[in-house]
């Protein structure tokens, strides 16, 4: 069967390959197709389709994108914009700039807490990078504060905790229109996460994010059990929308997930992106409908 992997991260934001070492990578483990979901920012989709066209990998141009919805956060993967729709890119520029001033209130929190780490540490990991959370948490990590990243995020930069800043992020209304007018698709992305004590909440979220839009949501996904595999299925039955899914893939960032397998059991078969292709050819199709009975 031929498989994709629809969400994975570069050196252009939190993940430890290059564009061009993470085309590479696919091709080595069999990847008929890979999309690039940097965190607000498209600067590494170039580089990777140019790989692409030479190893026959499909890239396929995107971003993943922060909104929130009854004070919890979601993230969206968009997939298929156009890299060079300037609202969008303005939008993704601004995002990143606020990314970058949270960055820097986390860790002079941390700072005044006691911990050994200040801005010049996140300047130290070049200009020119989306910087996350992720990569403030393996300092910490470095530093002895913790083990593993998962438990640097939940001691020290999750809600509650004594880096944590909450970031500025765009609507869901917005999200899905950036999305759309770039000429994409827009999902809910690892919707389990979105309100970790109540699935049904995040089940809730879903659903009101594809009535407000959204095409679809990830229905495999690296941390999905069996149990989360069905119940976004049945929300894709019940709304007639798209499926989506991806490693979440990050290198090193992320230890013991690999690129198109996850944890070891995902697989996002290549029919989740012909039925992409299909629907946007259906727009593409009323569009001209549409413009021909105008003139």
């Amino acid at each position: 069967m031929k498989i994709v992997d629809l969400h994975t991260h570069t050196t252009a934001s939190d993940g430890s390959y290059t564009p061009t070492e993470l085309v590479k990578y696919a091709k080595q483990k069999g990847l008929s197709a890979i999309a690039i979901t940097d965190h607000d920012t498209v600067a590494g989709v170039e580089e990777a389709s140019m790989e692409g066209e030479e190893l026959g990998i499909r890239v396929i141009p995107g971003a993943e994108l922060s909104t929130r919805v009854d004070d919890c956060d979601v993230h969206m993967t968009s997939l298929f914009i156009n890299c060079k729709n300037k609202r969008l890119i303005k939008r993704l520029d601004d995002m990143a700039a606020s990314r970058q001033e949270r960055n820097y209130k986390m860790v002079d929190k941390l700072h005044e807490a006691g911990f050994q780490i200040d801005r010049r540490d996140l300047d130290a990991l070049g200009e020119g990078k989306i910087l996350a959370r992720g990569h403030i948490a393996q300092i910490l990590i470095a530093r002895g504060y913790a083990t593993e990243l998962k438990e640097a995020l939940r001691k020290y930069l999750s809600k509650g905790t004594p880096g944590y800043v909450q970031k500025e992020v765009l609507s869901p209304e917005e999200c899905i229109q950036l999305v759309h007018d770039a000429g994409g698709l827009i999902f809910v992305a690892h919707l389990h996460q979105i309100d970790p004590q109540d699935p049904e909440h995040c089940k809730d979220v879903a659903r009101r994010l594809i009535r407000m839009g959204a095409d679809g949501l990830e229905t495999q996904y690296c941390e999905f059990d069996d149990e989360w595999r069905q119940a976004t299925e049945q929300i894709a039955q019940e709304c007639g929308c798209l499926r989506s899914g991806g490693s979440d893939f990050h290198g090193a960032m992320k230890k013991g997930l690999d690129l198109a397998c996850g944890y070891g059991d995902l697989q996002v078969p290549y029919t989740f992106l012909e039925a992409m292709d299909a629907e946007l050819a259906r727009r593409k199709n009323e569009r001209h409908v549409i413009k021909t009975c105008k003139n």
